[in-house]
C-alpha cells in the first residue's frame, strides 16, 4: 500500500521541524565534550605536557608582550618565532597568557570548547550539502560528525623514516597540547566560511555571501592552513549555481592571494609548500589514504586488497550483466579467498575484527566506484577534491595534529558516500540506477534519457527565495 504522503506534493508533506538542528548541535556538543575530555581532566598528560617547549615559550612571550608587539604580529611574524605569520593566533595566545598565566589546563579547555564547536560546524556543513529531504539531511549531518568524533590517525603518525607513535582519535589526542589551537580556530572558521558560502547560494542574502568571505579571512589569519579552501570552493559552487562559479571562485583566490602576499612580505622566512619529486607524491598518499597506508606498512594488506577486489568483483559481474544470485554467492566465496590468501586465515571474515578494519576500505571504493558508474554531479565528487586539497598545506609537515584537518573533510566525504550508497541500496532514486542495471546490453541509444534524468535528478533544485523554504533544500 502507497503511503499517500509521499504522493503529495512538496509543499503539503509533513516537514520535520527546524528545532531538530538545535537538538542535533547540542547533542553533538555534548557527545564531543564528553569524547574528547579525558586528556584535558587527566593529572598525568596534563603533567606530562606541561614541560613541552612550545607551550612554555608561547605562554611567556604572552606574558611579556606590550602594545607594540601586539601590533607587531599583524606586521611581522607571530607570537613566537619568525617561521609562521599568524596574527589571530597570537593575538588569541597573548590574551590566553594574560588570563591563564602557566595555567596550561585553561588553556586546554580552551582547546575542548573550540573542538566541540567545530563539530557541530562539521555536522551543520554536512547536512547543509546532502541532498533529500530534511530528515536525510539531519542524518547526514549526525553521520559527519560521529565520524569526525572517531576519526583516527594512522599509527605510523610521525612519518615513514620515524618510530611509530600511538594511534589515537584524532579529536581526543590533540586536547593536551593547547598550540594546536592555530589548527583547531582555522579549521573553525574555515567550515563557517563553506557553511555561509552555501546558505547565500541556496538563496541566502547577501550578508551570508559577506559572512563567508569574512569568516576566510579570519581562518587564514589562525593559520595558512585554511590556503586549501580555494581549491574546494569551485566544485561545492557548481553543485549548486554554475554561474556563480567564475565569480565566487575568484574572490576567494583573490582573498587567498592578498593574504600570501602579505604572509611573504611581514614573515620572509615563513616556510611554504616544496616539491620534492616522488617524496611529496608519497606524502599526499600518506595523508589522503590515511588508514589504508597504515594498513601497508603494517603488514595488514587484506584491509586493502579484500575491499577493493570485492569491490572489483562485483563491478565486473555487474558488467557482464550476470544474474544478482551469483553475485550474492561470489561474495562470501570471495571473503573465504582472500582470507586465506592475504591473512593465512579462511576463517578470517567470520569474526568482528577484520570487518571492522575492511569497513573503511569497502566504504571508500565502492563509493568512488559508485560515483563513476552513476556520472554523478552532485557533492561528492566535490567533497573528493575537498579531502584531497586538505591534504596539501601539510604535505611537508610531521605530526599527529596534522591529521586535524584532512580527517575533518574525510569524514564529510565517508558520510556523503554512505548516503549515496544507501541511496542505491533502497533504491530511493531509481534513474541512479539505470547505468547499472539497464535492461539490454546493446540499448546505448535507449539510455541516453534516462542518463540525463539522472544527471539531472544529481543536481539540486534552484535556489530558494529568501522568504522560501524548498523541500529537501530548508534553511537549518
Amino acid at each position: 500500500m502507497v503511503d499517500p504522503q509521499s504522493q503529495a506534493p512538496p509543499e503539503q508533506r509533513p516537514h520535520i521541524s527546524r528545532w531538530w538542528y538545535v537538538a542535533l548541535a547540542l547533542a553533538l556538543f555534548a557527545a564531543a565534550l564528553l569524547s574528547t575530555s579525558g586528556l584535558v581532566f587527566d593529572p598525568v598528560a596534563q603533567s606530562l605536557w606541561a614541560g613541552n617547549g612550545d607551550s612554555i615559550g608561547i605562554a611567556e612571550a604572552a606574558e611579556r608582550s606590550e602594545l607594540g608587539d601586539v601590533v607587531g604580529w599583524w606586521t611581522g611574524p607571530w607570537i613566537q618565532g619568525r617561521m609562521y605569520y599568524r596574527p589571530l593566533s597570537s593575538m588569541l595566545f597573548y590574551v590566553e597568557g594574560q588570563l591563564f598565566s602557566t595555567d596550561f589546563r585553561s588553556y586546554c579547555i580552551v582547546s575542548w570548547l573550540a573542538g566541540a564547536v567545530n563539530v557541530v560546524l562539521l555536522a551543520l556543513l554536512g547536512a547543509s550539502l546532502a541532498r533529500g529531504t530534511r530528515g536525510v539531511k539531519l542524518a547526514v549531518g549526525a553521520l559527519t560528525g560521529v565520524l569526525f568524533l572517531l576519526a583516527r590517525h594512522p599509527e605510523i603518525c610521525q612519518g615513514l623514516d620515524c618510530e611509530p607513535a600511538r594511534a589515537a582519535r584524532v579529536t581526543w589526542g590533540m586536547m593536551p597540547w593547547w598550540p594546536v589551537q592555530t589548527d583547531i580556530f582555522s579549521l573553525m572558521f574555515a567550515t563557517l566560511s563553506l557553511l555561509l558560502l552555501d546558505r547565500w547560494l541556496l538563496g541566502g542574502g547577501r550578508r551570508r555571501l559577506i559572512g563567508a568571505a569574512g569568516a576566510f579571512v579570519a581562518a587564514l589569519l589562525f593559520k595558512e592552513m585554511a590556503l586549501c579552501i580555494p581549491l574546494m570552493v569551485p566544485l561545492l559552487v557548481l553543485y549548486r549555481r554554475r554561474a556563480a562559479v567564475a565569480p565566487v571562485t575568484g574572490l576567494f583566490v583573490g582573498i587567498g592571494v592578498v593574504f600570501y602576499v602579505i604572509r611573504t612580505l611581514a614573515a620572509p622566512e615563513a616556510s611554504g609548500l616544496e616539491w620534492a619529486g616522488m617524496r611529496t607524491l608519497s606524502a599526499f598518499a600518506y595523508y589522503f589514504v590515511n588508514s589504508f597506508w597504515t594498513s601497508v606498512m603494517a603488514g595488514t594488506w587484506d584491509a586493502i586488497l579484500t575491499p577493493l577486489g570485492l569491490v572489483m568483483l562485483v563491478l565486473v559481474m555487474l558488467w557482464r550483466r550476470i544474474e544478482w544470485v551469483w553475485i550474492v554467492f561470489a561474495v562470501p566465496l570471495w571473503l573465504l579467498l582472500a582470507g586465506q590468501v592475504f591473512a593465512g586465515n579462511f576463517a578470517q571474515y567470520t569474526v568482528l575484527g577484520p570487518w571492522v578494519r575492511m569497513l573503511p576500505g569497502l566504504v571508500l571504493f565502492a563509493g568512488l566506484a559508485l560515483l563513476v558508474l552513476i556520472r554523478d554531479r552532485g557533492v561528492s565528487p566535490a567533497l573528493v577534491v575537498a579531502a584531497a586539497a586538505a591534504c596539501i598545506p601539510v604535505l611537508n609537515r610531521i605530526g599527529p595534529h596534522y591529521w586535524y584537518w584532512p580527517l575533518a573533510f574525510y569524514a564529510m566525504l565517508n558520510a556523503s558516500l554512505l548516503e549515496r550508497l544507501w541511496e542505491v541500496a533502497t533504491q530511493r532514486n531509481a534513474a541512479l540506477l539505470a547505468p547499472l542495471f539497464s535492461a539490454k546490453p546493446g540499448g546505448d541509444g535507449d539510455q541516453s534519457d534516462v542518463l540525463e534524468a539522472a544527471d539531472a535528478d544529481s543536481q539540486p533544485p534552484a535556489p530558494a527565495s529568501d522568504g522560501a523554504i524548498e523541500e529537501g533544500n530548508a534553511q537549518p
